[in-house]
């Protein structure tokens, strides 16, 4: 990483993937501390530039003037987990012994642009090079030792076209470590409809399925997770965070990746919006050494690059960061191997314009495909909202740190009613025309507060808003006559 250009993209890379370095292993605010350890350590060096036969890899390269792109890898490997923790989540043999990363994401950073984290949900249906087409997270087969990450570039690379730069890559046991370095994470969860049930099954002894509910009154359970919490804002564990990001058969995950995605997203965000908080930049440099203990990376990600970047996140806000997930749509494949059909997720074509978007330095264009449609919801990650205060008393603080604390891009802060230019009245979430899906994700986590469409021109450039006057007396977040409810059931693509 060098100075001049990238010195601005750089800060906001550390910012972005400091979240995921506590979440899914990627790289924090690295202290002077750091020198003393050495580079080696959790280095892969099969991650070069070069294939197999010695020529150039266009897949794997350096950053360049504009641009950097880095991998970020979460895998399913029970290694390191305790019998107990196994007993949980199963062990390695249990999930079929094969090494799978359930996580996959891209951290774009572009000069004069936002950075961009982007997701692939794991069941993308895909090219592999080499190994003909599967599901994304095949890729991976190999794991970290077996040329995985290499594999999974190359992948990510003939599908959007972006070099990759660097990789970083966590476990399961590594993902509860860094949470545990955290001290926990302050997080609030809305309730889930307990009238909708999951989208998985479950076979009696006769071989009838009947749906199975995974949420109960009063609390949201997935025992395919070991998912069991209250709604609610709360302290997570290390291991009740792993719990909560790995679900992915909740009620309303009518596409179980997008619903995991979008809450993996959330996550992502509450724990930036936390960081980027001036008191909690002067802990980063104190949790490097266990971080560290808990991930991979490729020995070409050197260490005493990122020390110089230390203090230097002031200025960066949660608003320099933007989450997409690659559009797609419910399908199935019958591939040679298998003997019945697979559940696939199907590209949609407009990927292709976000691809072309971060290769040319370009804006982003309007989220299309599953973010915003088909069924699942918009995550919180790309909500982004103002909260106004209409001489609340002091009401609206606490109303931020709720929006804060559930992943939204609270970027724009609390606005002053006098000054924000609208003639909204009361208590309500307003909302611009067209914009009530997000307006609803709002709605989750206040479930006493009405909704209300008005004119653009009412919400100071923004798509929602929320405004809070004296009389709002906050319900606990899971609770009121709004508090749960899923969109429509989308219709699967053939």
């Amino acid at each position: 990483m060098s100075s001049g250009p990238l010195g601005r993209i750089s800060r906001v890379l550390v910012a972005a993937t400091a979240s995921l370095s506590l979440v899914i292993g990627g790289v924090t605010a690295y202290g002077l501390a750091v020198v003393q350890i050495n580079n080696s350590r959790n280095t892969d060096t099969h991650f070069d530039q070069t294939t197999a036969s010695g020529t150039p890899d266009p897949a794997v390269g350096p950053c360049t003037t504009q641009a950097c792109n880095y991998l970020i890898l979460g895998s399913d490997s029970r290694t390191g987990l305790s019998a107990a923790q196994q007993s949980q989540f199963g062990t390695n043999s249990a999930i079929g012994g094969s090494a799978r990363s359930d996580v996959i994401m891209l951290v774009h950073t572009q000069v004069g642009q936002k950075t961009t984290i982007l997701s692939f949900p794991r069941d993308l249906w895909v090219n592999i090079p080499g190994h003909g087409q599967n599901k994304i997270n095949a890729s991976f087969e190999g794991g970290i030792n077996g040329g995985g990450p290499k594999l999974v570039a190359q992948t990510v690379y003939a599908l959007t076209g972006l070099k990759i730069t660097h990789y970083l890559y966590v476990d399961l046991a590594g993902f509860q470590g860094v949470v545990d370095t955290l001290g926990g994470v302050d997080m609030c969860i809305p309730a889930y409809d307990v009238n909708t049930p999951g989208n998985l099954t479950q076979e009696s002894a006769t071989g009838a399925s009947t749906q199975v509910y995974y949420a109960a009154p009063g609390h949201i359970v997935d025992p395919n997770t070991g998912l069991d919490l209250k709604p609610g804002c709360q302290h997570l564990s290390g291991v009740q965070a792993l719990s909560y990001v790995r679900s992915r058969s909740l009620p309303c995950d009518f596409i179980p990746d997008f619903g995991r995605i979008g809450r993996q997203q959330a996550f992502l965000r509450a724990v930036l919006n936390t960081l980027l908080q001036p008191s909690q930049l002067p802990r980063l440099p104190g949790m490097v050494q266990p971080v560290l203990s808990s991930l991979r990376r490729d020995s070409g990600l050197k260490i005493a690059d990122l020390v110089k970047l230390v203090g230097q996140l002031q200025g960066v806000s949660t608003g320099d960061v933007v989450f997409r997930d690659v559009p797609a749509t419910p399908g199935t494949a019958q591939p040679s191997w298998s003997s019945i059909p697979l559940d696939i997720l199907n590209m949609d074509p407009s990927a292709q314009q976000l691809f072309a978007a971060l290769r040319n330095g370009k804006p982003l264009p309007a989220q299309t495909g599953t973010s915003f449609g088909g069924g699942v919801a918009v995550s919180e990650a790309n909500i982004e909202l103002p909260v106004v205060d209409h001489s609340s008393g002091g009401t609206a603080t606490g109303v931020e740190t709720i929006l804060s604390q559930a992943g939204f891009n609270v970027a724009p802060g609390i606005a002053q009613y006098p000054t924000f230019g609208s003639s909204v009245k009361g208590t309500v979430i307003a909302y611009a025309p067209g914009h009530g899906a997000e307006a609803a994700v709002v709605q989750k986590y206040f479930g006493n507060v009405a909704l209300k469409q008005v004119p653009a021109s009412e919400l100071g450039g923004y798509n929602v808003a929320l405004f809070v006057t004296s009389a709002y007396k906050p319900a606990p977040v899971g609770t009121g006559q709004n508090a749960s409810g899923c969109p429509p059931a989308p219709t699967p693509h053939p």
